[in-house]
């Protein structure tokens, strides 16, 4: 039961050791208003805001926070993502799951499954070039235990003209056994994965997916990003690179675990930087070693601080977050090389706070004068030192404006 639990705190403790205590000797003698954007906006001054680590620990408390932190189906959409001027609607064309549910494949199987807790599902953003074969992957699991649903029907939808289009379905597939699809696009099939390939790529633009387990309405939900070729990207880390410390995340989950509440801090100036970069036409890569049960915390983080939609990708497991050149390092290298070779994306400036961090977009061929790190490990290795994003909004607003444009987004949908 303490499986899920366990790896997500383990994450985050691993992901803050590389960077807090480095953090906090850096600063620790320079006064209040030490370190960049000292005056950042967020949760974490107060003394309200505090987490009560004295307080009782409640397994089922903790069963239903992590789902409040996991995609389910009356979340889907990030709450306040606002609807464009120009949509053409005043409130977004939500997903609703046609019709009744199915029945179950595997009556008991699936009863044991879900009576685990609440739905876990979660998706990774895909990226593709206009043209190309598009692979949808989502995973399907429940509760604390992050239970697999194995072997029952998941159909699949896409919005056509979002956010107020209409839904249509493109197909049905079935979650999958242990090791069943082998490795698709980087992924293990772990079990409880669908691995859908859409049947009539769809065109260039931004596409909402929902994937629908028709047993209980439970569903995932992510976006697939069509690009034409060689288009222009910037990839930004989260923790400790647009929060103020690896150690946010932390406080974060146990803040949920003892019922209290904790608003990761951000680093002031850091949505305009990526707006900025987003208004001249590059893709935005949310690239972060956190787990991807956390997906739907981190979504919704970006959108209450104002970022500009883009591709969010977390690790899919345990050991691609350990904060190492074997860990993390390897797994950001790999995914932006994946996106390079195969949706010939060009990474034009990246954002982080870590050496593995500086490895990975290294590893990537990202140029080390467009490579800009802040904290403690900031100028390392030749990359830039941030020394705060409102300081450096001059310099993302002089960029050259992408010479293939991203699709533009309307939402975070």
């Amino acid at each position: 039961m303490i499986r899920s639990f366990l790896l997500l705190l383990m994450a985050g403790a691993l992901a803050a050791c590389e960077g807090v205590a480095a953090e906090a000797g850096a600063f620790a003698d320079a006064g209040p208003d030490a370190g960049p954007d000292a005056g950042h906006t967020g949760k974490g001054d107060d003394p309200a805001d505090e987490v009560d680590v004295g307080a009782p620990f409640d397994m089922g408390h903790a069963d239903a926070a992590l789902a409040d932190a996991a995609l389910a189906v009356d979340a889907a959409v990030p709450a306040d993502a606002a609807v464009p001027a120009d949509a053409g609607c005043d409130e977004p064309n939500a997903f609703v799951p046609p019709g009744p549910r199915l029945a179950w494949r595997h009556d008991l199987a699936a009863v044991l499954a879900t009576a685990q807790g609440a739905a876990n599902h979660r998706g990774q953003d895909v990226v593709a070039l206009e043209g190309d074969p598009q692979l949808l992957i989502g995973k399907f699991a429940y509760g604390l235990a992050d239970k697999d649903l194995k072997d029952e029907d998941v159909e699949v939808f896409t919005q056509t003209d979002a956010p107020c289009g209409a839904w249509q379905s493109l197909g049905l597939d079935t979650t999958s056994e242990d090791g069943e699809f082998g490795d698709r696009f980087g992924v293990a099939d772990d079990g409880g994965r669908v691995f859908f390939a859409v049947p009539e790529a769809l065109p260039f633009g931004w596409h909402p997916v929902r994937m629908l387990v028709r047993g209980d309405h439970s569903l995932a939900a992510f976006r697939l990003a069509v690009v034409r070729p060689e288009t222009r990207a910037v990839v930004f880390d989260i923790d400790g690179t647009l929060t103020t410390g690896d150690l946010q995340l932390v406080l974060e989950l146990l803040a949920e675990v003892f019922r209290g509440e904790h608003v990761p801090e951000m680093y002031a100036g850091a949505p305009a930087v990526a707006q900025a970069w987003a208004d001249r036409g590059y893709l935005v890569v949310y690239l972060t070693g956190r787990p991807d049960l956390l997906r739907r915390m981190s979504e919704q983080w970006l959108v209450d601080h104002g970022f500009p939609p883009g591709v969010v990708h977390l690790t899919d497991t345990l050991g691609q977050t350990l904060p190492t050149s074997d860990g993390v390092a390897r797994y950001k290298a790999e995914f932006l090389r994946r996106l390079q070779d195969e949706a010939g994306l060009e990474f034009f400036a990246a954002y982080g706070n870590a050496t593995t961090d500086i490895e990975a977009y290294a590893a990537a061929g990202i140029p080390k004068e467009r490579t800009y790190i802040v904290g403690p490990h900031a100028g390392e290795a030749g990359t830039v030192p941030l020394s705060g994003y409102v300081e450096h909004l001059p310099d993302a607003l002089a960029a050259p404006p992408a010479p293939t444009p991203a699709p533009p987004v309307g939402g975070w949908w």
